[in-house]
């Protein structure tokens, strides 16, 4: 019997049972080929080729999958081909599967391996970090702009992109009302991902899941991190926040907090609260930016009571000024 042929009893025999999720697909004397599968985005066939002169020579490996990226493959391949080098004289087919089936157990992030290229490379700037913890399934990365910055951790799960990322802020100079806002608004994006609509419009597609990395990476960083610290004040247009991080005030009714509204445009305290409690008053108060009406949990009056308020102020200056006026005569 031949050592290609010993090697393949001992394949048949043993490999499905060495090796978790790994089904033989052929084993011949020219090749094997297996499928290794993890879960639906991270799966994978090796066609593993038998050289002349083996063992004495290694063997020689091809990766394809539906669903990693063309790099991770190539890497896959290279990292199995450099174990069949060590095992030179030796037999190596379940071995390089291991070898395989570790990688996909090790590497959360093989399945994204596009979106972080495109954050690296299209979405951060000079002096932004990212720092991977490939095993954990987590990563950390901070972003800034004029001084302003956020840390936040992203964390994926073993079926991402089947469940959305998760993040949470660690660290950040931006008021912590606003900071929180972000990352609500960017929880809900990744949701989108991930959850069909309630009520999905006519004419629509039906609903695929999307990655959800990417599209939360590019909300957080060019929407908010590096958008607001150059944003003005809806109203006077001047700078909403202070050039200086540290003068920003963390007082919600500070006549300079910085206010977020639902259309994602920013003003002073105290030009809103102006702006709220002045006419005109039918239909609620829009944004003067983007004509959409305004919803904020510290001005919920109805129309019709906001007008009556100013109503009644207008009124009452009118008697106070009426006074003034007698007592001068």
């Amino acid at each position: 019997m031949s050592v290609i042929e010993e090697e393949l009893v001992k394949v048949r025999r043993d490999l499905e049972k060495a090796v978790e999720g790994l089904e033989i697909l052929s084993a011949s004397q020219h090749s094997v080929q297996v499928k290794i599968w993890k879960t639906e985005y991270k799966q994978l066939r090796l066609l593993i080729m038998f050289p002349e002169d083996y063992p004495k020579k290694s063997l020689m490996v091809e990766v394809k999958s539906k669903s990693l990226p063309d790099r991770v493959m190539k890497l896959i391949e290279n990292i199995t081909e450099k174990e069949a080098k060590k095992l030179q004289g030796q037999h190596q087919v379940i071995q390089i599967c291991k070898v395989a089936r570790q990688f996909l157990d090790e590497n959360m992030f093989i399945v994204c391996a596009d979106e972080l290229d495109t954050i690296r490379g299209k979405v951060m700037e000079e002096g932004d970090e990212i720092k991977m913890k490939q095993k954990a399934g987590s990563f950390i990365l901070t972003a800034h702009k004029n001084g302003y910055f956020m840390c936040l951790k992203f964390s994926i799960t073993d079926d991402y992109p089947q469940t959305s990322v998760k993040v949470e802020c660690r660290e950040t100079n931006f008021p912590a009302d606003l900071a929180a806002m972000f990352v609500r608004q960017g929880v809900e994006l990744s949701r989108r991902c991930v959850v069909p609509p309630a009520l999905p419009k006519k004419g629509e597609p039906p609903f695929q899941v999307k990655p959800s990395i990417l599209p939360l990476a590019e909300y957080l960083i060019r929407d908010c991190i590096k958008f607001y610290p150059v944003s003005l004040c809806s109203i006077c247009e001047n700078q909403a926040f202070p050039l200086d991080p540290k003068e920003v005030t963390q007082d919600i009714r500070g006549a300079l907090y910085v206010e977020y509204v639902y259309c994602s445009h920013v003003f002073h305290h105290k030009c809103l609260d102006k702006y709220m409690k002045t006419p005109p008053f039918k239909g609620g108060k829009k944004c003067p930016i983007c004509g959409k009406r305004i919803f904020h949990e510290k001005w919920k009056e109805a129309p019709e009571l906001a007008e009556q308020r100013w109503a009644y102020k207008q009124a009452k200056r009118r008697e106070l000024d009426e006074v003034a006026d007698f007592m001068d005569f």
